[in-house]
């Protein structure tokens, strides 16, 4: 039997996703107390107490996205060589080419014109945008280069703007288009 403890741990989790949901889907303006409850098929009462309001469901939000990349980072196969291959496979992960990606991306873009204005939301965009520099660093790592802070901001720059085109422009450029700028992007390395 689940102890209190691991049930609001599960309904938070299930609010959360039904936030990342309705942003992703209409926008941070949705995150209405009724409407989170009822994405997320929980009663209002218990979700309040744990997430009493709006800023707190949007930082909550934005505090998932750093675990979830270090966890697809985590997950990638130890054998992968360093060179090119680990270096795009890193940089994959970061790009929304599937579901999971494309609504977790959708949140942190959403999400982070928030933070200009919510204080509230800095750290965890900090945390979030901390997370995708380092993945950016470890595909650079794996290319051999290390400590090249010029090649690192602008890594850490065109993988924004490719996940903001993606995300964009999805419906008229295919997952195919963002690895070959991807890879264009690798070859500029000289690697």
């Amino acid at each position: 039997m689940a102890t209190n403890a691991e049930n609001i741990r599960a309904r938070d989790a299930k609010v959360i996703a039904a936030a990342w949901r309705l942003i992703a889907s209409t926008g941070v303006a949705s995150l209405t107390v009724k409407a989170l409850a009822d994405e997320a098929g929980v009663a209002p009462s218990p979700m309040l107490y744990t997430m009493p309001s709006q800023a707190v469901v949007r930082e909550r939000a934005m505090e998932a996205i750093a675990p979830s990349v270090r966890d697809r980072v985590s997950a990638l196969p130890g054998d992968l060589e360093e060179g090119s291959e680990r270096s795009r496979a890193l940089l994959t992960l970061l790009l929304p080419l599937d579901e999971e990606r494309w609504l977790e991306s959708s949140v942190l873009v959403a999400l982070s014109a928030c933070a200009l204005t919510e204080p509230g939301l800095q750290p965890a965009w900090r945390e979030v945008d901390g997370t995708i520099r380092d993945v950016c660093a470890q595909a650079l790592r794996a290319l051999g280069i290390r400590g090249d802070v010029v090649a690192l901001d602008h890594l850490h720059t065109f993988m924004n703007g490719l996940v903001a085109q993606l995300l964009n422009r999805g419906e008229d450029r295919s997952p195919q288009w963002a690895l070959t700028a991807l890879d264009h992007e690798l070859q500029s390395y000289g690697r």
